[in-house]
């Protein structure tokens, strides 16, 4: 065989192997940056126990107070330990304005419903329970933010780790890849999990929303591969009521709130 021919075919060879090879080492740099992310922020996503009172006034007598008990996943978002979750999850009277309610033999319409608050309970993932208050809520945001008690905090000495909201993707678009980062249910304990997906559209209202397919559920927090803050998952709210449609809220949208929180946890 002609050294030349040899020398060529081996070439086409290599380059061959290095064009197949190069995508599986590609896809494993992707996995293993998720992995990675999950790793980093499996800390800060807490589950949230609330409880209150729901209460309503009708266009008739009162509706009996209601107790409430709600569980839902949330972030933390300061050193501080404030965290955020999706209002929706966590307060019943949301959209109940206007709906129609029966009270022994006569219907009534609410005029208005407000939870009050009575206990908050946050867990983070390694038996630490700290209790907690609902400092903010923005209704048509869907955004809560819940203060952890500063003295339980001194007292277990506990440190947080944070979503950055200061380092959001601000350049984020269609077609990026995205992290979504959550806990499963308490049939498997809690455990962290990472779903991986992408940016499917992006609405720009009053506030800019993401729509991915990896924010399945409400309070998941939505990372770019290299581990930007897109925003966390919540429900989008029309008219004062829960759509049932999920958007990822922008983290720079819920930055401005955050430290609206905080002002609000001084008074």
């Amino acid at each position: 065989m002609n050294p030349f021919t040899f020398s060529r075919n081996l070439l086409v060879a290599l380059i061959f192997s290095v064009s197949i090879a190069s995508p599986v080492l590609a896809q494993d740099s992707v996995e293993e940056k998720a992995r990675a992310l999950l790793e980093k922020y499996k800390s800060a996503l807490v589950v949230v126990t609330v409880k209150g009172v729901l209460e309503a006034r009708t266009s008739g007598e009162p509706l009996p107070p209601r107790d409430q008990q709600r569980r839902t996943l949330g972030v933390t978002v300061g050193d501080d330990g404030l965290l955020v979750v999706s209002n929706s999850a966590i307060d019943a009277s949301v959209g109940l304005d206007g709906q129609q309610a029966k009270m022994e033999d006569d219907v009534v319409t609410i005029q208005s419903a407000k939870t009050t608050f009575s206990e908050v309970e946050i867990s983070y993932g390694d038996s630490t329970l700290i209790h907690g208050k609902v400092v903010r809520q923005d209704k048509e945001a869907d955004v809560a933010f819940i203060m952890p008690d500063s003295a339980e905090v001194k007292a277990l000495n506990k440190t947080f780790t944070k979503m950055d909201l200061s380092q959001f993707a601000a350049t984020a678009g269609a077609a990026d890849r995205v992290v979504g980062l959550s806990r499963s249910s308490a049939v498997y304990g809690y455990m962290p999990t990472v779903v991986m997906g992408r940016i499917t559209g992006v609405y720009k209202g009053d506030r800019t929303f993401f729509v991915t397919d990896a924010g399945t559920a409400q309070g998941i927090p939505v990372f770019t591969i290299d581990g930007k803050p897109v925003g966390m998952t919540v429900v989008r709210i029309i008219d004062g009521k829960p759509s049932g449609v999920l958007g990822t809220l922008s983290a720079g949208s819920i930055q401005v709130m955050a430290n609206l929180a905080r002002e609000a946890a001084k008074q």
